[in-house]
């Protein structure tokens, strides 16, 4: 789609809400409001992840009731309409699809496991697969480009696994690399030959590049690089992109409300610092639309979503947009 006009759903868990937004015309405006069915009370942030086919929405209700919430896309519009809700006990912090297979991945904070789940031919979540305890605070779990092997993070145990896809029990096939105390693994992301990995560091404002295989579920480390925390006292980073180039890498810090650019190698992929730029206050989540041009960014206590215009990794702000209570996650549509 034209960075010229864009659609994102945006997560926000103080509301329960996802919110849909529409950039056109360097303008940002909100298009609905669509609150999880049957919400008693919100709570927590709101992870969201499209389907393979881009035909529904799930969203990780971490208030009351507790559940992943199905919602199908109008293929026009990208309106919402919640279509099945599944109910679990545990309060999730990410969520995640593999395209092949159809299955749903989830990591949860505070439970401190990963669960994979099946998705019914109607597109909603139909049964646990299996879970798989982890060292605290599992925070992220993705799919490598290859999916052949499952990528998974303990925030508080300073662990980053790697599961086969194809185990049998999903899981049963595990390896893990142990990252220095105090680094509080969080989000990844892959480049898009699935060769190199980058792990961003919660508790240390780090981003480590690893060479990564996926035959073998080799994880080398190659370089530490250190996000903007500005004048702020400790570290508290959040998210981390690339563009769909693999040109360059941003990473935001809650702390300091900054967004980090990198300029990225093209044949080491490693990072070399361009600038740090203040965004929407606390930027818990944020993402780029496919053409790289643009950046969505949601504020978690400005309770706004602004849209950037990226140049050669720099952030030039176009436009913003109030949408519902503590936005936390940017899914482009």
């Amino acid at each position: 789609m034209s960075s010229q006009s864009l659609f994102a759903y945006i997560g926000c868990g103080g509301a329960g809400d996802v919110c849909l937004v529409r950039y056109a015309n360097k303008s940002l405006e909100l298009v609905e409001r669509v609150t999880l069915p049957g919400l008693e009370k919100a709570g927590g942030s709101m992870p969201l992840c499209l389907s393979p086919d881009r035909r529904h929405l799930y969203a990780a209700g971490r208030g009351t009731p507790m559940g992943i919430f199905t919602f199908a896309i109008d293929g026009e519009s990208h309106r919402l309409t919640p279509t099945a809700s599944f109910p679990i006990d545990e309060s999730v912090a990410y969520l995640a699809c593999t395209t092949r297979d159809n299955r749903l991945f989830s990591a949860s904070y505070h439970h401190h496991l990963v669960a994979a789940y099946d998705i019914a031919s109607d597109g909603s979540v139909q049964g646990e697969q299996a879970r798989r305890a982890t060292e605290p605070n599992a925070h992220c779990i993705l799919p490598d480009p290859d999916e052949r092997n499952l990528l998974f993070t303990s925030l508080g145990g300073d662990r980053l696994y790697c599961a086969r896809l194809d185990a049998q029990p999903v899981f049963s096939d595990t390896v893990e690399v142990t990252l220095p105390d105090g680094t509080g693994p969080r989000h990844l992301i892959f480049n898009a030959a699935g060769t190199q990995l980058y792990l961003l560091g919660e508790l240390d404002g780090s981003i480590t590049l690893f060479d990564y295989d996926s035959h073998t579920q080799r994880m080398e480390e190659r370089q530490r690089v250190v996000v903007d925390k500005g004048s702020a006292d400790t570290f508290w980073a959040a998210d981390i992109h690339l563009d769909a180039e693999g040109r360059f890498l941003y990473a935001s810090e809650r702390s300091s409300s900054l967004v980090t650019s990198f300029e990225v190698d093209a044949d080491s992929g490693q990072l070399t610092r361009i600038d740090a730029f203040e965004v929407e206050t606390q930027p818990r989540g944020f993402a780029l639309d496919a053409t790289g041009e643009i950046m969505l960014v949601a504020g978690q206590q400005s309770h706004h979503v602004a849209a950037y215009r990226l140049n050669e990794g720099r952030l030039e702000l176009i436009d913003r947009v109030e949408v519902a209570e503590s936005p936390d996650w940017v899914e482009m549509a």
